[in-house]
């Protein structure tokens, strides 16, 4: 990376920085592993084309600067077009950087049981539809996978039906 020395983002394994145009200007090397692209192809890239829904990118990007941090769940778009879901924590420094942290959500469960547990009507539609992606995406690879369990199969059928009806 570029010359950060920020507190908040040293040592992490996935990090990016981004110019007020939400154009990626700097990033970790576990950043192009997640998202599977070369440095130049992904500096090249803006928050939009890595965005697994880019529909509320400006939206959330002008009140992540008008706040001066935000943080939450969010699902990027890797490469080959496969939703990522991840936790991020975002931060604008006094020295103009704008960086965000991010940590890949590995296992759908978390991102269900974050759904069901939330209150508040408007973040549990985007819960709602992060772990409905993750849910997805997990169904999908357990097709390649000869002897998946039945219990997991089922579990995945219920979340997603459960989804299905919060989002309602």
């Amino acid at each position: 990376m570029l010359s950060h020395h920020h507190p908040e983002v040293e040592g992490a394994e996935y990090v990016v920085f981004a110019d007020p145009s939400r154009r990626y200007v700097d990033c970790t090397d576990g950043v192009c592993r997640l998202l599977g692209y070369q440095r130049a192809e992904m500096l090249a890239r803006t928050i939009e084309n890595v965005s697994f829904d880019d529909g509320e990118v400006s939206k959330l990007f002008a009140e992540y600067l008008r706040r001066g941090k935000m943080d939450g769940e969010f699902v990027l778009r890797h490469k080959s077009g496969n939703p990522i879901p991840i936790r991020y924590r975002a931060f604008v420094f006094n020295d103009g950087c704008t960086a965000a942290v991010w940590e890949p959500i590995k296992d759908w469960r978390e991102l269900y049981l974050s759904a069901l547990v939330e209150i508040d009507p408007a973040k549990l539609k985007h819960k709602a539809e992060i772990a409905l992606l993750a849910v997805h995406q997990r169904t999908k690879e357990l097709k390649s996978v000869p002897a998946t369990p039945h219990s997991e199969q089922q579990s995945l059928r219920d979340a997603a039906s459960a989804l299905q009806s919060l989002m309602k």
